[in-house]
């Protein structure tokens, strides 16, 4: 059980450590995290953002609905209805990240370091 957890933990929390530090320093070093903040404060492509995701929640209800009609789900349908979902569950995590949680986490950022 311990070699289980220590097995999925430890790469799991070194690879968020790698890659989520990464990309926070490229964003700040690039400009694009002020850029992406001034946005969460604005809200212009908030509405068009969740107006695409929502068109392909209902595409992927929709399909799974027609398939269980159908009887059965081919190579195709299963391929078409990850990658809607996966389409879906990225825009709603991109538009939660610019507006709900960059926000939240550093509201009055006007670019630099994020560390005193």
């Amino acid at each position: 059980m311990v070699k289980k957890f220590i097995g999925s933990v430890i790469p799991f929390m070194f690879f968020h450590l790698i890659c989520c530090g990464a990309l926070l320093i490229f964003l700040t070093t690039s400009g694009y995290l002020l850029l992406i903040r001034q946005e969460g404060n604005k809200k212009i492509l908030l509405l068009p953002l969740l107006l695409v995701g929502v068109v392909l929640f209902f595409l992927h209800w929709y399909w799974g609905r027609c398939c269980e009609k159908k009887g059965h789900k081919s190579l195709g349908d299963y391929i078409f209805m990850i990658t809607l979902y996966i389409a879906f569950s990225s825009i709603f995590g991109i538009a939660f990240m610019i507006y709900v949680f960059i926000p939240w986490w550093i509201p009055n950022y006007t670019g630099g370091s994020l560390l005193p």
